[in-house]
């Protein structure tokens, strides 16, 4: 299946870090996908090592099918994000190194969105102001500097100050820090301007309408992820129903199913599959193109690097079709100002739109020079010289 797979590691921040992988086919097709997964980074690389060397022989599987040729179960995969992480790598790759055998991009080869030059974008301006005191004027500025830009749609996650368990009657006093960031953040866009605030599953079912109410007074566009979507899709579906805004949610879940029995319980309006984590790009837009069926909304997760980024546009493009996206894409603004420079051709962000550019898969591909000044490159697997193999112990291989 696949000949070789490189690593290459870069810090965005002091505080963050991309990593992504390249792997090239036996035609000599090669994708890059991004392998970003915090602290479980490093295991999730070493999964997908182990991964691509089961399958080096194998020539009968594709992105549908690399879970049963490695005996995994869809359930033990959704509980292990790294293992997650590492699955969704392989599947994407394999449909990447496809679309650059047929010559195609990944979203004409995803089955759509082939005449999209361009996906609209919101900025999430959490990742840039990582290490900062986040206080409210700096939510502010950086707000307002995103608008400045062309953005139309910000978005912040600022309740740092919270952490389950809470109570009703000390919920308003813990959040207010976070509240006065978000008030911040409005009074400096003005009204005409979409604000989004991500809640990091900071609340709980009791504690969640409370703060709610408190957003919408501030007329934000949506409630993400007051509580865990994975483990608590009920208590979600509640919360829900009781806010008077739109929840999104659904950024750690994996496989297509995921995604439309949120939006069908009602637990999200907004699905937010995530390419490194739910399955890969084809996952993605299968789970895309079933929410909107559904009558519920998509919008990628995508606080990522420049790879998943790019990759998560031309998925975006696709469950559009032809048509114009209705949601934007998330885009981590402002982390590095150097961060267009890690793809050849660079990545373009005009007037809060990400261009895609022209050619194969991706239409980009790292540039080599650029993330070895910046980071680190490691090979640990090509065909003949596996570094590490599976084993009977290794998760990879167990069942449920």
């Amino acid at each position: 299946m696949f000949e070789s797979l490189t690593f290459a590691a870069v810090a965005a921040t002091p505080h963050s870090e991309w990593t992504f992988a390249e792997l090239r086919d036996a035609d000599g097709a090669t994708a890059v996908v991004e392998l970003t997964c915090g602290a479980e980074t490093a295991r999730a690389a070493s999964l997908l090592a182990e991964l691509v060397s089961a399958l080096a022989d194998r020539d009968d599987v594709d992105e549908t099918t690399p879970d049963a040729a490695l005996g995994l179960d869809t359930g033990l995969i959704a509980e292990d994000r790294a293992l997650a992480a590492a699955v969704s790598a392989l599947r994407s790759a394999i449909v990447l190194c496809r679309a650059v055998r047929n010559g195609v991009s990944l979203r004409r080869e995803l089955g759509g969105g082939e005449y999209a030059a361009s996906v609209p974008l919101y900025a999430n301006v959490n990742r840039g102001l990582l290490g900062s005191a986040r206080r409210p004027a700096e939510f502010a500025a950086a707000a307002e500097t995103a608008v400045r830009e062309g953005f139309d749609t910000v978005k912040c996650a600022p309740f740092d100050e919270v952490s389950p368990p809470s109570s009703p009657d000390r919920i308003l006093e813990l959040a207010r820090p976070g509240l006065e960031r978000v008030a911040a953040v409005r009074s400096a866009v003005g009204p005409g301007v979409t604000v989004l605030v991500d809640c990091h599953s900071r609340f709980e079912e009791h504690t969640a309408p409370i703060v709610a109410e408190q957003l919408a007074a501030l007329e934000v566009g949506w409630f993400e992820e007051p509580v865990e979507p994975t483990r608590h899709a009920d208590a979600l579906a509640r919360i829900a129903r009781a806010v008077p805004m739109p929840v999104a949610g659904g950024e750690s879940g994996y496989g297509e199913s995921f995604f439309l029995d949120l939006v069908g319980s009602g637990a999200v309006d907004v699905a937010m599959p995530d390419v490194k984590y739910c399955g890969g790009v084809a996952a993605a837009h299968a789970a895309g193109r079933q929410v909107i069926e559904a009558g519920g909304r998509v919008s990628l997760h995508s606080p990522s690097g420049p790879v998943a980024q790019l990759a998560g546009a031309h998925v975006t493009a696709a469950i559009a079709g032809d048509g114009e996206v209705g949601t934007p894409l998330e885009y981590a603004a402002h982390e590095a100002d150097w961060r267009p420079r890690a793809l050849s051709p660079p990545e373009r962000i005009e007037r809060g739109r990400l261009v895609l550019p022209e050619g194969p898969g991706l239409g980009a591909t790292l540039d080599w020079d650029e993330v070895r000044r910046r980071g680190r490159v490691w090979s640990p697997w090509q065909r003949g010289r596996a570094v590490s193999g599976l084993t009977n112990s290794s998760p990879a291989r167990r069942k449920q």
